[in-house]
């Protein structure tokens, strides 16, 4: 198959790559602390004017329930009840049961647990996750599992 083009089977065509050596390089510590002011500072401490120094106006949201940029951001979480700011502590409130950082990247997973629908005596568990992404030292970019919220029933219905 030599001279073919063809890939075989099991063997990668890209370089071999460096395997995480279990140290943060500079640009993930930055990273870590970055993902960790929005998600653990902004809303779970609920200080959502530190949006202003730490996200980017053209924040790009993938939760199709939140609007785009920063400012629509700071709106809708500042609608979700409770969110009222607190002193911020070291400690996460709900801290995540997972961290992946790479590069730009954050991964953080946490376990919920929720009613059953069928059977409201029940519970299940699931995993919630938010990735964030760095550019030019501002938070640029988020994604999680959300989808879109069905609209509340008409009246009278």
């Amino acid at each position: 198959m030599a001279g073919t083009g063809a890939v075989k089977t099991g063997v990668s065509p890209r370089p071999l790559m460096q395997w995480n050596t279990g140290k943060l390089s500079k640009e993930e510590e930055k990273t870590l602390a970055m993902a960790t002011e929005e998600l653990k500072d902004m809303l779970q401490y609920g200080h959502l004017e530190l949006a202003d120094k730490t996200m980017d106006p053209g924040y790009i949201q993938h939760n199709p329930n939140v609007p785009q940029g920063r400012e629509g951001f700071k709106q809708f979480m500042s609608r979700v009840p409770g969110r009222t700011p607190r002193e911020i502590k070291t400690e996460w409130v709900n801290a995540p049961v997972l961290t992946l950082i790479n590069g730009p990247y954050s991964f953080m997973m946490w376990e919920r647990t929720a009613k059953d629908p069928d059977d409201p005596n029940r519970e299940y568990k699931w995993n919630h996750f938010d990735v964030v992404r760095i550019e030019n030292n501002l938070i640029k970019e988020h994604w999680d599992e959300a989808r879109i919220n069905p609209a509340a029933p008409a009246a009278g219905r």
